[in-house]
């Protein structure tokens, strides 16, 4: 019953995302730093949201997000 529930929830994510006009991956920042734990995208583990990889597989727990004062420096003239 709990891998239901553990379903259910994503779509729930999902449809309060949309509901809200939120991005998806806002959505989970913002639980990650409400319960202080984020969820492995390649193996499911729980894993304290603090960490950068994965404790059971190593995976990297968030996306690369560049910076965009970097960016913005060397597109300027």
């Amino acid at each position: 019953m709990s891998d239901d529930r553990e379903d259910s929830g994503s779509y729930h994510d999902l449809t309060i995302a949309t509901l809200y006009r939120l991005d998806p991956e806002r959505l989970k920042a913002v639980r990650r730093a409400m319960t202080g734990a984020t969820r492995c995208p390649q193996c499911d583990a729980l894993n304290r949201a603090d960490q950068p990889r994965c404790e059971k597989c190593g995976a990297k727990l968030y996306p690369e997000v560049p910076d965009n004062d970097e960016e913005k420096a060397t597109s300027d003239p």
